[in-house]
This record gives C-alpha cells, sequence and structure tokens, in this order.
C-alpha cells in the first residue's frame, strides 16, 4: 500500500519541499540533464508536485518531462507548478504506481526519483520497473533516506550486470540524511 499524500498534507507538502529541497532538487537536475543526450526524455518517479520536474524543464529547453505519482492531488500539484512556469509543452505528470509503470520498455534515457522510495511498497519491483523502460545507455538515478530502501536498491541495481553502478553526488550537508544511486546502463 501506498503512502500517498493528499488535500491538506499535498499542499503543505508542496509548499515545504519548494523551500526546504530547492537546493537538492537543483543539484539532481544538474547531475540528471548533464548526461542526457539532445532532445532527451526524462521520467520523474514519485514527482510529487512537480518541483523537479521543472527544475529539470529550465535547465534544458531540448527535453521532455514526465513525472508520475500515485497521489491525484500531487499530480494536480505538479500540472499546475508546469503551467505556471510556462513549462506545458515540455513537461506532463500521470497518476501511477512506481510498481507497475504504464509505459513501454526503453522509453526514457534517464529515470530519476528523490525521497520516494520510502514510499514505494515493493522496492525491488519498482527498481525492475525503472530498469525496464530506461534506454540503453541510459541512467537511473535514486536518491533518498539513509535507511533500509536505500539498502534495499542499491542491492537491486548492483544485481544486474548491465549496469554500472555508482554513488551520486550531493552536498555535503544533504549527504548526512540521504543516499544517492546512479546506474547507468552499458
Amino acid at each position: 500500500m501506498h503512502k500517498v499524500l493528499v488535500g491538506r498534507h499535498a499542499a503543505a507538502f508542496d509548499h515545504v519541499s519548494g523551500v526546504a529541497l530547492r537546493r537538492l532538487y537543483r543539484t539532481v537536475a544538474q547531475q540528471v540533464s548533464a548526461e542526457l543526450p539532445p532532445s532527451g526524455s526524462v521520467l520523474d518517479v514519485g514527482a510529487g508536485p512537480g518541483h523537479l520536474l521543472v527544475e529539470l524543464a529550465r535547465q534544458r529547453p531540448d527535453i521532455h518531462v514526465l513525472g508520475i505519482d500515485p497521489s491525484e492531488d500531487m499530480v494536480g500539484h505538479a500540472e499546475r507548478r508546469a503551467a505556471e512556469a510556462g513549462l506545458s509543452d515540455r513537461v506532463d505528470a500521470r497518476v501511477a504506481a512506481a510498481e507497475q509503470l504504464p509505459f513501454g520498455d526503453g522509453s526514457f534515457d534517464a529515470v530519476v526519483s528523490t525521497l520516494s522510495a520510502h514510499h514505494w511498497s515493493d522496492v525491488t519491483a519498482s527498481v525492475s520497473e525503472q530498469l525496464r523502460v530506461l534506454r540503453p545507455r541510459g541512467s537511473v538515478w535514486v536518491f533518498d533516506l539513509r535507511r533500509a530502501p536505500a539498502h534495499t536498491v542499491a542491492q537491486r541495481l548492483e544485481r544486474d550486470s548491465s549496469l554500472t553502478v555508482s554513488p551520486a553526488h550531493l552536498g555535503r550537508l544533504a549527504r548526512m540524511v540521504l543516499v544517492g544511486h546512479r546506474a547507468q546502463r552499458i
């Protein structure tokens, strides 16, 4: 069962995360966008209110960004954020679960997730789905709290021989509470 934020809780997270996590979203967007091919596509798993979606689109005007979240309220916040930023033509958000992504194999150049893995009901299935929708030479980026899901994510990525797995770099302060993994398909 997913832990889904709705109503006033979704609105509160939208506001607080925009302020408290702004630097994290910028750092993640810089890392992910630096590796994308021209006109690439990114899937944000657990996009929440869309802060990372908009940041990615602002940094790379040539890419298309799609976010999924199990909360219809969060998807609404993400759609409004993209529209207010004038990015609705390159930023989409849909209701979907990480464990069953509604996209074909090899659909995205990059898949990213920030602070979402601890909400997934099945971490291994979620990571497998992210790898399934990843194109050859694409990268999966997962950033989450320093606890069990992050360890399970790393184990699942390291089991796949078609991947090169490395730590994703975060600022000194963020590293105290977060861990990041980057896996590139070879």
